[in-house]
């Protein structure tokens, strides 16, 4: 499977001052009191497909060495996936994607990292060298990674997807630490969650953005 961009644009291999850490447990009931942030929806081979982002909080905090082109920043929140109408329970094959937009200002080589751990989370995680490698450990690591061009720019970073079956997938975010080194100025982060059916059809929704 790997790290696809599926018309999107696919992180940006480099060497990474900073990292983040992402926590992902998938599971098959959401919480009854969930907050809905953001939410859009498409029609697909008869299902309707929604996806959801709720709880999102993401907390910029003054980063660590007191660098001032460095940034950092805790997010915490729940995406899910829902197929809906006759026989959903029976889908196969869509894929769930978490990551960000990012958008910057300026910076002086530049980059954002995200390394995250995924327990009990079957992925295929994409090299530099187009090598692939699959992780089932309780605490597998990975790194998804992006390059910032010294012009104000807007780029974005799918940091992990899988593959499920069936009618819903939800993902809950707890403590993903981001940083982002040799910037100017502020950054903004904007979560999303989506969808890619089976048959590649795909539907995105974008939290607001987040300013650290």
């Amino acid at each position: 499977m790997g790290i696809k961009s599926r018309g999107f644009k696919a992180a940006r291999n480099a060497a990474v001052s900073g990292a983040a850490v992402l926590g992902l447990v998938l599971g098959a009931t959401g919480s009854a009191q969930a907050a809905v942030d953001d939410q859009n929806r498409i029609v697909s081979d008869g299902l309707e497909v929604v996806v959801t982002q709720e709880d999102t909080f993401i907390h910029g905090v003054p980063a660590l060495g007191g660098s001032p082109f460095n940034r950092e920043w805790f997010h915490n929140g729940r995406g899910t996936a829902n197929l809906i109408g006759e026989d959903a329970a029976d889908a196969e094959g869509t894929t769930f994607q978490f990551g960000y937009q990012f958008a910057w200002a300026g910076s002086i080589d530049g980059a954002i990292g995200v390394t995250y751990s995924t327990p009990q989370l079957e992925l295929e995680l994409a090299a530099a060298d187009g090598a692939t490698a699959t992780v089932t450990d309780i605490l597998p690591q990975a790194y998804a990674e992006l390059e910032l061009t010294p012009a104000p720019g807007i780029e974005e970073l799918v940091v992990a997807e899988g593959e499920f079956d069936g009618d819903f997938k939800t993902v809950q975010f707890s403590n993903v630490h981001g940083t982002a080194s040799g910037v100017i100025g502020a950054v903004q982060v904007r979560p999303f969650v989506r969808a890619i059916t089976a048959n590649g059809d795909n539907v995105t929704t974008y939290g607001k953005p987040w300013t650290v």
